[in-house]
């Protein structure tokens, strides 16, 4: 049995996922194609049609799909605000260029629209743009397509309980806002899930705080969480900021309560507004740091947008840990799963570690909209199709689509550069990394999630202190942002504090000691953590390889890894974009798929 999974076109971070006898085999991003980093309010069209081009090269038709599923439910919304959201839909489809009635014009489009508008009828809508992407392909239409909506945190919990490898566990949500909620804890026996605990949004929203913090600091939305997040370590710790944070919410303790709210509620009915929700807690935060800082996050660290940022972050490790707590009495289990946005939070993941709450933790890798669709069809798959899910333990996102050998062979000798085949003898990489090149390295499906793992990569030397203002400056991001580090998992101990293997860079350690940290500065940030990516040989061979012939030259089994991207952009995702990019930047070298590429 077949389920794709996809995210409604209105919001952000569309993807599209394939669940295929109860394995995740394909899963890629909207953002890749158009180019437009978290693809806001466009239809994930192209994600779609790559999602039919693989499965068609493996022998199955789009007409041989058994189910598709979404990531909202639509009927969980006032007719108000699912009326509205149904016209932000269909604008998002025009843009797309779909035709939404396929009832050419007059009385009978016009009718054909305004029923579903009446009923508030997502899935007509989410059918328009399912048929479109068959019809773009050349392929036979289905007359019936099973759409399932499946509730927002319930997708979200999905995604993080089917990929863990738990046979039962917590699983907790948090995010900006789903239909009306912001934090779920859920309890997940056998696959069956209950909901132990909801926290509305207009109740609080731990994402709307830091989307508003983020705004005020002067970051872009969606961008700004993450680069808050970068800020804090060079902050001092005001206990009176940290206070006033910590006063906006009335943590509950009792067994047959939610886990915190705000103390001050917002006036009216405002549980499935998100313009509401955001302004309500944009007064809050306001009261709180002052409003807007005038700074230039590319120019010196301003002291005051720092505080702010340290003591939010404060408050969120300490929230954390005290809703690890809180779940683990409610729900008596020892493991515990995480997805949301917020769960990108690699420093509050690590408090949540290291606080032992639970004796093991999985955090589904595109913990933001992005890995809805894999919930959402992981769901549909067991709940609604009666199949099962296979219950392994994730261990690679290497799942989207991948660009033949002959294509990119091609492509090398267009380009006029000096060009090698080394195929996967990446020791020759190894030696440039170890001798100060800067190498953009490109192989085989791109990662799903926020994160470069070795396939969409820039590699370094972690030795070379100044490297970190320099290779900050050719992705053209701020001077003081950190830069990870992958490592082979045999020596995450070497490095850092009560580790665990952890593959996909959204969980931080603390270095070991000062020692460890300043053998590799690159990847060591001033509060002495790195947000790692451990790295087996069956997980990714040539990564693996490239990093253990580093070690050889140098000792140090640890490299530096940032995205293959540029500023405000996404990852790389065709070997064009690769070969664009390194033509552009100050790239030493290029590793593209067996070649090694020099600008002279």
């Amino acid at each position: 049995m077949i389920v794709v999974g996809f995210n409604w076109h209105v919001a952000h971070d569309h993807a599209v996922a394939v669940i295929e006898d109860g394995r995740l085999v394909f899963a890629v991003e909207e953002e890749r194609f158009t180019r437009h980093k978290h693809s806001p309010g466009e239809a994930p069209l192209n994600a779609l049609k790559a999602a039919y081009r693989y499965l068609m090269e493996e022998g199955v038709k789009p007409k041989d799909v058994d189910a598709y599923a979404v990531n909202w439910d639509p009927q969980l919304y006032p007719p108000r605000e699912r009326r509205a959201i149904f016209m932000d839909q269909i604008d998002a489809l025009k843009q797309s260029g779909i035709n939404i009635t396929q009832a050419g014009s007059g009385a009978k489009a016009v009718l054909r629209l305004a029923l579903p508008y009446l009923r508030g009828d997502y899935v007509s809508l989410a059918a328009s743009l399912v048929r479109a992407a068959i019809r773009e392909l050349n392929e036979e239409v289905p007359s019936k397509l099973a759409i399932y909506p499946v509730r927002h945190h319930l997708a979200h919990a999905a995604s993080a309980y089917y990929f863990s490898g738990f046979p039962s566990a917590t699983a907790i949500v948090i995010d900006g806002i789903g239909e009306s909620e912001s934090t779920t804890v859920w309890h997940v026996k056998g696959g069956e899930f209950e909901l132990v605990a909801s926290v509305p949004a207009y109740l609080g929203s731990i994402g709307a705080l830091w989307e508003v913090a983020s705004v005020d600091l002067g970051f872009h939305f969606l961008e700004g969480p993450g680069k808050l997040m970068g800020l804090a370590p060079y902050g001092a710790l005001q206990e009176d900021l940290l206070d006033k944070f910590e006063r906006l919410f009335v943590l509950d303790e009792g067994r047959n309560s939610i886990p915190y709210r705000l103390r001050n509620e917002p006036p009216g009915n405002s549980a499935h507004s998100w313009d509401r929700i955001w302004n309500w807690h944009k007064k809050l935060v306001d009261e709180v740091a002052g409003g807007k800082v005038n700074w230039n996050p590319r120019g010196q660290v301003d002291p005051k947008a720092a505080a702010i940022a340290r003591a939010l972050q404060e408050f969120t490790d300490r929230l954390f840990v005290h809703l690890g707590r809180w779940a683990r009495e409610h729900t008596g289990e020892d493991k515990v799963a995480l997805a949301g946005g917020v769960a990108l939070n690699a420093r509050a993941n690590m408090e949540l570690h290291y606080s032992k709450i639970f004796n093991d933790m999985f955090i589904f890798p595109a913990a933001n909209d992005a890995g809805t669709p894999v919930g959402a069809a992981a769901y549909v798959y067991e709940h609604v199709l009666g199949g099962k899910m296979r219950r392994e333990r994730l261990r690679s996102v290497y799942l989207g689509p991948e660009y033949g050998d002959d294509e990119v062979k091609r492509l090398v000798q267009d380009t006029g550069f000096r060009a090698e085949y080394v195929g996967e003898d990446v020791g020759p990489v190894a030696e440039l990394v170890a001798k100060g090149a800067i190498v953009a390295w490109y192989q085989g499906r791109a990662e799903l999630g926020p994160r470069a793992l070795g396939n969409r990569s820039i590699v370094a030397d972690p030795r070379r202190k100044d490297y970190w203002r320099l290779v900050n400056s050719i992705k053209g991001r701020e001077w003081w942002r950190p830069l990870a580090p992958s490592l082979l998992d045999e020596d995450k101990e070497r490095y850092f504090e009560d580790p665990v293997s952890h593959e996909f860079m959204i969980l931080m350690f603390r270095y070991r000691d000062r020692d460890a940290c300043e053998r590799v500065p690159v990847v060591c940030h001033v509060d002495m953590t790195a947000r790692p990516q451990t790295v087996t040989r069956d997980q990714n061979r040539t990564w693996y390889d490239m990093i253990k012939a580093f070690k050889e030259v140098t000792g140090e089994g640890i490299v530096m890894n940032t995205s293959f991207n540029l500023a405000g952009e996404p990852l790389v995702e065709t070997p064009q974009e690769a070969l664009r990019d390194f033509a552009l930047k100050r790239f030493d070298a290029l590793y593209l798929q067996g070649w090694l590429i020099h600008k002279r």
